[in-house]
């Protein structure tokens, strides 16, 4: 069967995007056959691409609900990169007449967004989620109210801290990014056992206190360009702990984003581009 499809970028960090309105594209993504999902993320055999986007009709009264799935066929609670791309999708179709506010659903609750002048899109995130049941994480909150703790690896003890932005993170702050050994650190943290649904893992080098530099190793996915929950869950950590203003430039390797978080209260905002790459047919 042919699909229409497209492929969007938002600072790197990639998806293939299906409209499944109105036809039975998601059934055919709930039960992955032969591991559709990981031949269409593939670089070498398929579209490549870091997740797959699947636009749906709301049952919520929103504008539309969207869901994702990782490279490897989980699908995970939210995606802050990937709703970017959605809405650019959108909005790039015409679909899109009042910009100021863009209802999604998600499996991590309504996401409420924005288009402005620019184009650039932004995302009210939501309220972190510091309480360790519900990230969840076998972490405890330090005295700052953060979930925290250390983990050792080939004798070398990381001290660990821990968000959810609807999904779960791992924050670690680091004085080098380039010189730690990123591959293995990473695989080793995502599946470890303070992190029952395993987890996102970031490695945060601080540049001041309002610019900080952010490698991600994506859950389900490995090293991404960018993860926009992650950035976000990266600036609560850093403010709350006194390393951070409550607003901060992100840099990824795919490029940057600006998140704020005022007064350490309320809902998280991200914003950031979200571009086309190219659109075509496949047969699936």
């Amino acid at each position: 069967m042919k699909n229409n499809f497209s492929k969007y970028q938002g600072i790197g960090n990639d998806f293939i995007i299906f409209d499944a309105r109105g036809n039975k594209i998601d059934n055919l993504f709930s039960e992955n056959k032969d591991n559709l999902i990981e031949h269409l993320c593939n670089r070498n055999f398929g579209i490549g691409a870091d997740g797959i986007i699947l636009i749906l009709e709301s049952n919520n009264n929103c504008f539309a609900r969207m869901r994702i799935f990782n490279s490897d066929g989980s699908e995970p609670e939210m995606c802050g990169n990937g709703i970017r791309c959605l809405i650019s999708f959108l909005n790039d179709n015409n679909e899109i007449t009042d910009k100021s506010e863009i209802r999604i659903e998600t499996k991590a609750g309504k996401i409420l967004t924005s288009i402005d002048a620019n184009e650039n899109i932004k995302v009210n995130m939501g309220e972190p989620i510091l309480s360790p049941e519900d990230i969840p994480t076998k972490l405890l909150k330090n005295n700052l109210k953060v979930p925290n703790g250390r983990i050792t690896i080939n004798d070398q003890i990381l001290n660990v801290y821990a968000a959810s932005m609807g999904n779960p993170h791992m924050v670690i702050f680091v004085n080098k990014i380039e010189d730690i050994p990123f591959q293995e650190y990473g695989r080793y943290l995502e599946k470890h056992n303070t992190f029952p649904n395993d987890t996102n893992v970031h490695f945060v080098e601080l540049i001041d206190k309002a610019n900080i530099k952010v490698k991600v190793w994506e859950r389900g996915c490995g090293p991404t360009l960018a993860c926009g929950t992650g950035a976000c869950a990266c600036l609560v950590v850093a403010s709350m702990i006194g390393k951070t203003l409550n607003n901060a430039n992100v840099y990824l390797p795919g490029g940057k984003l600006v998140i704020e978080w005022p007064n350490q209260s309320g809902p998280v905002f991200m914003q950031g581009p979200a571009i086309k790459v190219f659109s075509g047919v496949i047969d699936i």
